[in-house]
């Protein structure tokens, strides 16, 4: 009943419900490294659009489905050794970077099961959350 990948180094949760803005400056499953940042806003958990040079590719790979648009997960990576290189697998890991992928969460404690989960990885992060900074 439970799954891993590696390398390791990771903390996530799959938020109930979330609102505000992420910027992906990294890296993006599905389209690699990014020269220019994706910026996503996020309403009641789900995205409500999204701005930067590669969005339309992002729009693409998220389709019309509603639930492909749920912010599915929440991470922290803690490995010193990975590396950021366009492999969201090893890039999510990087000591000091934040993951927030969307799609499917039903594999680690979420709700939403749909044949998606793209993650998005944010080099220099500040997580607030019901006004409290823990990152």
């Amino acid at each position: 009943g439970c799954s891993i990948n590696l390398p390791a180094g990771e903390v996530y949760i799959s938020p109930r419900n979330a609102s505000g803005v992420f910027v992906v400056d990294g890296s993006m499953a599905g389209l690699g490294m990014l020269e220019n940042p994706l910026i996503i806003h996020v309403e009641n958990g789900y995205v409500h659009s999204i701005e930067g040079e590669r969005a339309g590719e992002l729009e693409t790979l998220l389709g019309n489905e509603r639930l492909t648009r749920n912010i599915a997960e929440l991470g922290i990576g803690t490995n010193k050794w990975a590396i950021l290189r366009g492999c969201v697998l090893e890039d999510e890991k990087v000591f000091g970077t934040a993951h927030i992928a969307l799609g499917n969460s039903i594999s680690f404690g979420g709700v939403v099961d749909v044949p998606l989960h793209l993650d998005g990885v944010m080099r220099d992060v500040t997580i607030d959350v019901d006004g409290t900074r823990l990152l």
